[in-house]
């Protein structure tokens, strides 16, 4: 089957760490192109914001792009298919349903939104409009999460017996247009800002837990900066942690440790090699993976959708919605 390429137009919503992430990536993608950025704050597309994970662009020339500092005269003007919202957590659900309501394809940072009735309002806005929405959950498309995926589904070392995963970083700083972290109702606490990443990983390898419980701890502050994660299955043990915790000197860290009847699978971002597989016979080896990141792969699978190819299903907004489901069952 042929198809007919056409540029596909993407304005990005937000233009923090993560809106600078997706520029970036945008930039590395054939038959897309940004030709709008909206921020209210302006001075955000000459000041570089820092995260947790290296690769966010840096640029600072936006010649040919669009620029607004008002998300309703944004979408009045047009002139994009697709709207790519980087916001904040709680602006997630009006900016997507404006976009959505304004003829755009929606691709929207994880989480979805802070609780389920804002995700299900954004699940019948995209029927309305008959476009696609898609939310960032992009564990779904990093290299050694979908080998991993692969591995399970393969068969190759028997059944999962047990399996960890785990995610933290320093505590958000509060400065600046990080500040609304620190503010649990907005951020929703480590909880529903990071582990809903292993939540929804945990919900994909292995399916719905069939219950799921938590042992929590609070800042001083009232904040909720670590928790350890229990999913009740009932031929495998699932746990997980997820901190605000660590010190600064750590910085950020994520893994995986899976036990297989026939075989160890291990990822761990501050090991020398990340991604080993320990079989019970032969030697330990490192699986090769794609070297394209998950936020690529990610963006590079909604404009699929948009452009209405066909695709080996791996992400719903529906599976976004289940996962913010799952962790608000933790809280």
């Amino acid at each position: 089957m042929c198809y007919i390429i056409r540029m596909k137009k993407i304005a990005i919503v937000g233009f923090g760490f993560m809106g600078r992430m997706h520029y970036g990536n945008w930039k590395r993608i054939s038959g897309a192109k940004v030709v709008a950025i909206c921020d209210a704050n302006l001075a955000q597309l000459h000041n570089v914001s820092g995260g947790n994970i290296a690769g966010a662009d840096a640029s600072t020339d936006f010649t040919g792009v669009a620029i607004y500092d008002d998300v309703g005269k944004m979408l009045a003007a047009g002139g994009f298919d697709a709207v790519d919202v980087t916001l904040p957590t709680p602006l997630h659900p009006e900016v997507a349903i404006a976009a959505l309501k304004a003829g755009c394809h929606v691709f929207c940072e994880k989480p979805m939104a802070l609780d389920v009735a804002s995700c299900d309002r954004m699940l019948a806005a995209t029927k309305r409009a008959g476009k696609v929405l898609l939310v960032g959950q992009c564990l779904r498309f990093w290299p050694e999460y979908v080998a991993l995926k692969a591995m399970i589904d393969s068969g190759k070392y028997g059944k999962v017996v047990a399996a960890d995963f785990s995610r933290s970083t320093p505590p958000p700083d509060g400065k600046g247009t990080h500040g609304w972290f620190l503010d649990e109702k907005k951020s929703g606490g480590c909880l529903l800002d990071m582990h809903i990443h292993d939540a929804d990983m945990v919900r994909f390898l292995f399916g719905p837990p069939k219950g799921a419980d938590a042992v929590t701890h609070r800042h001083a502050s009232g904040l909720l900066d670590h928790a350890q994660i229990r999913y009740a299955y009932p031929d495998k043990v699932v746990t997980a942690t997820v901190s605000w915790a660590v010190s600064k000197t750590l910085g950020f860290e994520a893994s995986f440790r899976v036990m297989f009847e026939g075989a160890t699978a291990v990822f761990d971002t501050k090991r020398a090699e990340t991604f080993m597989v320990y079989p019970q016979k032969g030697k330990p080896f490192a699986p090769k993976v794609s070297a394209r990141n998950g936020y690529e792969a990610e963006l590079r699978y909604f404009l699929d959708m948009v452009r209405g190819r066909p695709v080996k299903p791996v992400l719903t907004a529906r599976d976004a919605r289940d996962a913010v489901a799952l962790v608000k069952s933790l809280a």
